[in-house]
């Protein structure tokens, strides 16, 4: 490639570029207050803590699969209530602002 046809390239560019831009201003834009923006954003970080959770809690339960096992035989044997692994995000979360 040569230098005018570089320059003619940058020149083709930054007219795409402007027309692209004054087309984004013809879109209506959407606008949201505050308040709502904030609630989504919290609602999007609770989601996200939510899942890394989820993904620790399957993650630790899949590693100790094995001594859960062990765990439940010994209880069945003894006639307690076998060990239930179970969630709790709310509980979890109630400390999150």
């Amino acid at each position: 490639m040569d230098k005018n046809m570089l320059l003619e390239m940058a020149r083709l560019i930054t007219i795409q570029q402007a027309e692209i831009d004054r087309l984004k201003t013809l879109l209506p834009s959407i606008k949201t207050n505050k308040k709502k923006i904030d609630a989504q954003t919290r609602e999007r970080r609770l989601s996200l803590i939510t899942k890394m959770y989820r993904k620790q809690w399957a993650k630790a339960l899949f590693e100790n699969e094995y001594q859960i096992a062990i765990l439940n035989q010994r209880l069945s044997a003894t006639g307690l209530n076998a060990f239930q692994p179970d969630f709790e995000s709310i509980q979890i979360l109630k400390g999150f602002k």
